[in-house]
């Protein structure tokens, strides 16, 4: 593996002047690391990319620091037929780490340059010396140019989760500042100052897709008497949980003026809101008005018989 794909993350502050490091701190933030390659394969090259890292020799002195080797490759079950895969697979990992901001800039000092703002548009632009397409992102009047792959990064919560858990010992008294480089050679520093800018979201993932209503006609599963009032209905092909807002219809079920039995069904005004997550979609249920009680049928319907007189 070329040396190129070494490369060294630095923490530092008046904590650490005995090159000393509680490695309760220090062990997530290597895992986070690692988490981190991991992720930025996952984007860049599909879910059957994977990194290895390992840790380089001994720990540095001066500092706390930390070597590491990336190294890229397939996950396969049948031999590579290809040539130049060893090539292939240094150079994609050089992508990963450039894409990060390890070497040149890359996401990192993306999020830096943004400091929290949301960008207001972008646009594709000429590729850079290496090939690599580049967009331009726009703040007001301000404009950072760098390689679509960092920006597909900054999109991924994954890669941002694992970026705020690598930098998470800046979160502690006495560790200011953190960096990453090739060798002695840093490339981009983070300082305690900054450290909010690499937050990772919560659920601002989260986009809301549809919101409407409809009707529908449910069976009660079970009832629920809890602040939330979520009862779990049927449709007659699935199990749903819902909120049930109806004050009114409450009031009654609270009152007994409401009661149930085996085979009723409710006919109501449904609220639905669906959303777009990280892990797929999300539904809610909210039944925002009960609009009539159809109670279980407890004599056979005849057709009227007339009788002559």
């Amino acid at each position: 593996m070329d040396d190129m794909t070494a490369f060294r993350l630095t923490y530092d502050g008046p904590a650490l002047a005995n090159h000393e490091m509680d490695p309760r701190e220090l062990a997530p933030a290597l895992l986070a690391m690692a988490d981190l390659l991991e992720a930025s394969a996952r984007v860049l090259y599909g879910d059957d990319a994977k990194v290895r890292v390992s840790v380089k020799g001994s720990f540095k002195t001066g500092s706390f620091n930390i070597d590491f080797v990336a190294s890229f490759h397939w996950l396969q079950s049948v031999r590579d037929i290809f040539a130049g895969q060893n090539a292939t697979a240094m150079a994609n990992a050089m992508a990963i780490l450039s894409a990060l901001g390890v070497v040149g800039k890359g996401t990192i000092s993306l999020l830096k340059w943004l400091r929290n703002r949301t960008p207001d548009r972008t646009e594709m632009i000429e590729p850079g010396p290496d090939g690599k397409p580049r967009v331009r992102i726009f703040v007001g009047d301000e404009h950072y140019d760098v390689e679509k792959g960092a920006l597909d990064l900054l999109r991924d919560i994954g890669v941002r989760k694992a970026l705020d858990k690598t930098l998470a010992p800046l979160d502690k008294p006495g560790i200011d500042t953190f960096a990453l480089g090739h060798g002695t050679a840093v490339n981009v520093t983070v300082h305690e100052d900054e450290r909010r800018y690499f937050v990772a979201p919560g659920n601002a993932e989260e986009r809301l897709l549809i919101d409407d209503q409809r009707t529908m006609v449910f069976s009660i599963v079970s009832l629920a008497f809890k602040n939330d009032n979520k009862w779990r209905l049927s449709d007659g092909s699935s199990t749903i949980s819902a909120t049930i807002s109806d004050e009114q219809f409450l009031h009654g079920v609270n009152t007994n003026v409401e009661s149930f039995a085996k085979g009723d069904s409710l006919v109501c005004t449904v609220r639905v809101r669906q959303w777009q997550t990280a892990n797929g979609p999300r539904t809610e249920y909210e039944v925002v008005r009960v609009n009539d009680h159809l109670h279980a049928a407890r004599q056979i319907e005849l057709p009227w018989i007339s009788f002559a007189e």
